[in-house]
């Protein structure tokens, strides 16, 4: 028997490296380029006083772009290096999620949100807090994530796209730590670029996220 309704909002986690779109596929705006093998169109060209336009295209178009394109190439050979197939996946699917959960327009999240984590955490600001360690200690990935199995959610650290299956894990926030991320920016000042994702969650996104997990 999974969890109940009320375990799917009072909780939240996942293992590091598990890459799997949360709730059900998605279609239209949110369909990703698994589906269509097709880069998924950004919403925003630059995130004022954040990201500037050229880390942000530079990242999308070598980093995610580079990913999905290898990916094609892997996929098209089904008994080829499965580690490497898992790594770009799992590389398309975060960078989609990363950039999709920012924003430059102000943000709140919506009750249900808000109630999940604090629920979890004890306040928005204590999960604040966690989240922004969980990402100081990663040279990967950090991410809120839910765990179908127990219903609750974590703050969880991966340093390598290969890093366990794609499966189970419910990724809500993600925030690329890898260099490439944020170097142009920010240079080595990880704990700046840290502060400002925070500042620009797109909760509207996450809220839509953590509304599917009651559609799983």
């Amino acid at each position: 028997m999974g969890p109940t309704r009320r375990e799917l909002l009072g909780g939240t986690a996942a293992a590091a490296g598990m890459g799997l779109m949360p709730g059900r596929p998605n279609r239209g705006e949110h369909e990703s380029g698994l589906v269509t093998g097709k880069p998924k169109a950004l919403a925003y060209a630059e995130l004022p006083g954040f990201l500037s336009r050229e880390q942000i295209t530079w990242h999308h178009d070598s980093h995610y772009g580079g990913a999905l394109k290898k990916f094609a190439q892997l996929d098209g050979d089904i008994m080829g290096d499965h580690k490497a197939r898992i790594a770009k996946a799992n590389s398309v699917i975060l960078h989609e999620l990363y950039f999709d959960n920012m924003t430059s327009e102000d943000a709140t999240p919506a009750s249900a949100t808000s109630e999940l984590i604090s629920g979890r955490f004890g306040s928005m600001e204590s999960w604040l807090e966690d989240f922004r360690a969980a990402a100081m200690a990663s040279r990967g990935w950090a991410m809120l994530a839910w765990h179908p199995l127990n219903g609750r959610i974590y703050n969880v650290s991966a340093d390598g796209h290969a890093d366990g299956p794609m499966c189970f894990g419910v990724p809500l926030v993600v925030l690329d730590m890898y260099e490439h991320s944020y170097y142009i920016d920010f240079q080595n000042k990880k704990a700046d670029y840290v502060d400002g994702f925070t500042k620009h969650l797109n909760w509207s996104e996450i809220d839509r996220r953590v509304k599917a997990l009651e559609e799983r």
